[in-house]
């Protein structure tokens, strides 16, 4: 769970940080995470606390809320998932989010999206995953590259926006 939520969302956050302020105005900042990180399967009070967590600082609280949870075994009755992987993107999406409604207050214009490559077939997924390489970039591409719309703080699955 700590090797994952490291890796997963506080490496993210930090490699987030450090990028973000060499990214010229206008630019583009992407994070990967995933659709297993969606809020659908959370009880409507962790659904909530992400929702309201409007900062960086709240998502944190989360990960240690849940790693607490975690470490005294009261996860799945406090109806945390028994995933750390889900819990750590659902984490990474949320922070994404926060860290992009930030910089619109800031009067920033680069674009800062999450998103969900798919269920990939590489190594990591043992090579049972549906998309190609290839298809599970198209995304990601799309939010470095492609006309978004000016869309920013926003979870992207399948080349659209979608609820997370």
């Amino acid at each position: 769970m700590r090797t994952t939520l490291q890796c997963n969302y506080y490496g993210t956050l930090e490699a987030t940080r450090l990028l973000l302020p060499l990214i010229k105005d206008g630019g583009r900042l992407v994070n990967v995470s995933s659709g297993l990180g969606t809020l659908t399967k959370y009880p409507t009070a962790i659904r909530n606390s992400f929702l309201s967590a409007k900062t960086p600082g709240r998502i944190t609280g989360l990960m240690e809320s849940f790693e607490k949870a975690v470490q005294q075994g009261k996860h799945n009755e406090e109806g945390w998932p028994s995933e750390a992987y889900a819990v750590s993107k659902a984490g990474v999406t949320g922070m994404t989010i926060a860290i992009a409604d930030e910089e619109k207050r800031k009067g920033s214009k680069t674009l800062i999206n999450a998103c969900c490559p798919g269920y990939v077939n590489t190594d990591m997924t043992k090579g049972k995953g549906m998309k190609t390489v290839d298809q599970g970039a198209t995304t990601p591409v799309l939010l470095a590259l492609g006309d978004i719309q000016d869309q920013s703080g926003l979870f992207w699955q399948s080349e659209r926006p979608v609820d997370w």
